[in-house]
């Protein structure tokens, strides 16, 4: 049976965590285009305590759960880099009883 992965603390990490050499905490996932996205922070649990020298951020695993919620509700990162033309044609598809979108070609 293979052991289970642990932090400096002992506690075990969750499948996409790790700790690095440094003290910090990251999560591996895969965003909805496909690609590795990481997220790091000082903390793993919301009642760790933060290093004195480092800004206030959420732990590690409340990040993860506003990755889980965000992929859950399927909102896609940076607009799933859409024209604006696409996006109007997307939001008209989900009308009830609207046409297509025939856009005028203008021409000089």
């Amino acid at each position: 049976m293979s052991e289970k992965r642990k932090d400096a603390q002992g506690r075990i990490l969750r499948n996409g965590e790790m700790q690095l050499a440094d003290g910090r905490y990251r999560f591996k996932y895969i965003d909805a285009d496909g690609k590795e996205k990481y997220v790091y922070s000082w903390r793993l649990r919301e009642t760790d305590p933060m290093p004195d020298i480092k800004r206030k951020d959420l732990s590690l695993r409340e990040k993860e759960k506003q990755i889980e919620r965000a992929q859950f509700e399927g909102l896609v990162p940076n607009g799933g880099e859409l024209t604006v033309l696409k996006l109007v044609e997307q939001y008209i598809s989900t009308k009830v009883g609207v046409g297509s979108l025939h856009v005028p070609v203008i021409r000089p």
